[in-house]
């Protein structure tokens, strides 16, 4: 405070002296009406307002810093003084901080011991902060503490942690300070510190303290733990001193025989060189024990003893009384009423001893998968109108070396279905969501239809855009009969649509070639199906190893990302291989082919084939989608021998052709070939059909066909069907020496069966018509018999035969019918055996459509998809064989589609 220059000395020490009286009854009153509250240690200091130094914005700063001091303040609950009141005791623009004298009367005014004060001083890109904190009650120097900062926004963190270390020093008699473990040297002090509660910045409190030695004592890795508490500036420094004990140097076995000695090490799980923790110990005996168990040997027992060579070391032995192994004797059902022993026994895995056991193990009690069988048979119930039903833990019980399980079932009452209704978001006919429902088919509630419904639903509106859309079914008794109602309360939630396509993983193949198999757009509504129908036609390609379709959300909740990861393989193929077959007889192949030629997803490939009575030579190139659009084309040029009993038949000649879907999965293909062939080795006493067929060169032909194929793989088919239909016409305004019109139609259809079998029946017929006299090459008349269509048949030996020459010279009508039953023999590797019953019959031209006198054959079937191609071994038994055929005939072929 100044004084006039014309006043006394004295007069301005007596106005100065009633000032400061003022001002401490000021500050009397005002702390006396300030609020406080409790705090679990009285707080001791006042804290003043900022002094704050800047050249810029002085008073936009004075105002933030005070609501970030009062903040920080407020949380530690210490007493700070509003600007306006700190202003009537300390001059903010004078000399800081204030003179000693003037804190020493406030802090007599507020009853407080310590007083900080700070000052925030900007300089350029630079913001300090200075605080200290005088003790009152003492002549000590201040104490001080300084943070610098690059910014006004990480001061509050700064003033954080400078409040903090104000708390510790000034209540450093009962806060903690500091905490740390001392003496250990192989377990981690992270290990310790996670143990104890006591935090730092804590009050003081010896119980706390000895309940966190307890649980480092708890760990079981020391022989002694101590607490040693000092007092320091930042208040107590509370030390964990530990004495860790020995190392276990060896771990020794005794007993193990029926099982080996490394399944039980690692059944333990107790290491060399790890602290001795008798806790761990215990732990690996029932580690031990349980092995055993479930291996059988119910009544093992085992003991641990604990010896130290020297003070340091540790030896642990394990002693194991393995006893005998233990079956189970007996399983029983208690409660069951509705569903016998026999109902409940094909329910459970558990299984009761067998003569067979000592081989399969089948007998040996597993308590987990005894567990696992009591769900099971809830699951059960649950399935079958027992909503209530429960079913408690196995009940075991041994007498002498038998085991006797025990499951004790609650039925409860059997619910059957009452009324079933949707309320909410209703998008179509009730009717038809009704038929979405398998649940309303049965004649009990099953938890496990009503799940498999929920995804029903949950799909089909999933198919109209609504991708979250959520079912919630209300079960509730009907008022009358044991029946429950059910009512699916549906929330569509908004329409989704596809925002970004984003494809991954494709190295090689372009995205072009990915993204025209896609049945999804972006923009579009997302439709389930649609991603399912996507994933299908890219397996279908044949181009990857895997192919995974995940929608993914956006920031935006009515979009989603389409992800597609793809994980391509080798569509590059160069196979050599040699074989046998019943009509080539030695065969020698190689095949060189790309079926995703320079990653644009069209097929080239050179082929060759070497028999002892065929050659064949064949150069293909097919572009699946022409301009990425739905158009296929392609091209084959080949050359082709073959040697039959009657002539032998050599073949050059090109092929151009195009395919395109009509409707639904129907697709069209048409070809243009143009054949020269020439028949050599006739004999002069040949058939007059043979003879006749030397001068029928050049076959100028086209060929239409109709197919649907919804097989889910081209090779080793367990689902779907293929269906064809094709004309060929040659002749009339085509030219050349043939003249003819041939239909064929075939239908083939995949059943799945369990246990990965499948059934299949495949049925084909076809005639041919002469358009022209003398104008139909033997070779183009039908044959039946071989691995292709009769098997049990020589190839070729089912048809018509020349009255004159006895000659097999064809017929102009055939049909036959394949039924097989394909069950796995190495799934895993791709091998499959087939049992196959065959029919069929080839008809003379003279004759009409019958099915009198049709040839059959039973047999069985080996397939395996090898690293070079399909492989067939078939063999089959003629049911009625004639002069001169073979009961039986095998057949062996590689290479080809089966």
């Amino acid at each position: 405070m100044n004084c006039f220059k014309t006043r006394s000395k004295s007069h301005c020490q007596r106005n100065s002296s009633t000032v400061y009286s003022f001002i401490v009854l000021l500050l009397f009153f005002c702390f006396a009406l300030l609020p406080r509250q409790a705090a679990a240690i009285e707080q001791n200091t006042v804290f003043l307002p900022i002094q704050v130094n800047s050249p810029d914005s002085k008073a936009e700063l004075t105002e933030k810093m005070d609501g970030l001091l009062s903040e920080v303040v407020a949380k530690k609950e210490f007493t700070m003084l509003a600007r306006s009141q700190a202003s009537v005791i300390v001059d903010y623009a004078g000399s800081w901080p204030p003179p000693v004298k003037t804190l020493k009367q406030l802090a007599e005014s507020t009853g407080l011991d310590y007083v900080a004060v700070g000052s925030l001083t900007v300089i350029g890109g630079q913001i300090s902060l200075d605080y200290k904190v005088y003790d009152l009650l003492t002549l000590e120097p201040p104490k001080h503490y300084f943070i610098q900062k690059k910014s006004i926004d990480e001061v509050g963190d700064g003033l954080t942690e400078i409040i903090t270390r104000v708390d510790g020093y000034t209540h450093r008699d009962l806060v903690i300070g500091s905490i740390a473990p001392e003496g250990n040297t192989r377990i981690d002090s992270g290990a310790i510190l996670r143990k104890i509660k006591t935090q730092v910045g804590d009050i003081y409190d010896p119980s706390s303290l000895r309940d966190d030695l307890k649980a480092i004592h708890q760990m079981g890795y020391f022989k002694t733990a101590e607490i040693i508490a000092t007092d320091s500036e930042k208040g107590k420094q509370i030390v964990f001193k530990v004495v860790e004990k020995p190392v276990i140097t060896a771990i020794r076995y005794k007993g193990p025989d029926e099982i080996d000695e490394e399944k039980v090490q690692e059944a333990a799980n107790l290491r060399e060189q790890s602290i001795l923790n008798q806790l761990e110990i215990n732990r690996a005996k029932e580690d031990i024990l349980k092995l055993y168990k479930e291996k059988g040997f119910y009544n093992t027992r085992v003991s641990s003893e604990v010896s130290f060579p020297d003070k340091e070391k540790v030896v642990v032995d394990f002693t194991i009384d393995e006893g005998e192994k233990t079956y189970i004797k007996e399983i029983t059902f208690k409660g069951n009423t509705t569903f016998d022993h026999d109902d409940l026994e094909d329910v459970i895995e558990s299984d009761e001893k067998g003569l067979f056991s000592w081989l399969t193990e089948s007998g040996l009690i597993r308590m987990d998968l005894l567990r696992q069988d009591s769900a099971r048979i809830a699951a059960f119930y649950h399935n079958n109108g027992y909503l209530e039903a429960k079913v408690g833990d196995p009940v075991v019980r041994q007498e002498k070396e038998w085991l006797y399980v025990t499951f004790v079932i609650q039925e409860g009452p059997r619910f059957k279905i009452g009324t079933i209704d949707f309320a909410g978001d209703v998008i179509v006919d009730k009717e038809e969501l009704l038929e979405l429902l398998s649940i309303r088919k049965e004649n009990y509630l099953s938890r496990k239809s009503l799940r498999e419904d929920i995804l029903a639903l949950s799909d089909f509106y999933a198919e109209k855009g609504f991708a979250f859309a959520e079912f919630d079914p209300d079960i509730k008794k009907s008022s009358s009969g044991k029946r429950l109602d059910i009512l699916f309360h549906i929330d569509k939630g908004g329409l989704v649509y596809i925002n970004r396509i984003i494809i991954t993983g494709n190295t090689r193949t372009r995205d072009n070639v990915i993204r025209r198999e896609l049945t999804i757009e972006e923009g579009g509504v997302f439709n389930s199906a649609a991603l399912r129908q996507s994933n299908k036609n890219l397996q279908r390609l044949s181009f990857f190893e895997e192919v995974n379709i995940n929608p993914e959300p956006t920031p935006d909740k009515s979009k989603m990302d389409i992800v597609i990861q793809i994980e391509e393989k080798p569509t590059g193929k160069f196979s050599i291989g040699g074989g046998y077959s019943s009509v080539d007889q030695l065969v020698f192949m190689a095949e060189i082919s790309e079926s995703n030629f320079l990653g644009r997803g069209d097929k080239l490939s050179l082929k060759a084939m070497l028999g002892g009575s065929s050659d064949r030579y064949t150069l293909s190139y097919t572009n699946p989608r022409v301009f990425d659009s739905q158009l296929s084309w392609g091209s084959d040029i080949f050359d082709m021998m073959r040697e039959y009993s009657d002539y032998t038949k050599d073949s050059q000649g090109a092929a151009i052709k195009f395919g395109y879907p009509l409707f639904e999965k129907v697709r069209g293909y048409a070809r243009y070939s143009i054949t020269d062939t020439e028949l050599s080795d006739v004999a002069e006493n040949a058939s007059f059909v043979i003879r006749e067929s030397q001068d029928i060169q050049l076959t100028s032909a086209m060929q239409f066909s109709l197919k649907r194929d919804t097989r889910d793989k081209f090779y080793g088919s367990t689902e779907g069907s293929r269906h064809l239909v094709t004309v060929k016409y040659a002749g009339g305004p085509l030219g050349g020496d043939s003249a003819f019109t041939k239909i064929t139609a075939s239908t083939s259809w995949y059943f799945p069966l369990p246990l990965h079998c499948v059934f299949h029946v495949k049925a084909m017929g076809g005639q041919i018509f002469e358009n022209e006299t003398d104008k139909l090459p033997v070779y183009e008349r039908f044959f039946l018999g071989g691995i292709n269509t009769v098997r049990g048949f020589d190839y070729g030996d089912i048809s018509p035969r020349d009255a004159t020459s006895n000659e097999l010279i064809g017929g102009d009508k055939m049909w036959f019918t394949n039924i097989e039953f394909i069950f796995p023999i190495a799934r895993d590797q791709g091998v499959m055996g087939v049992l196959f019953y065959d029919i069929g019959l080839v008809m003379h031209e003279d004759d009409d459509w019958t099915t009198t006198g049709y040839r059959s054959s039973v047999g069985v079937g080996l397939r395996w998809l090898s690293p070079i191609g399909p492989l067939r071994l078939v063999w089959g038994h003629n049911l009625d064989p004639q002069d001169g055929e073979d009961d039986s005939v095998w057949d062996f072929t590689i290479g080809g589609i089966f």
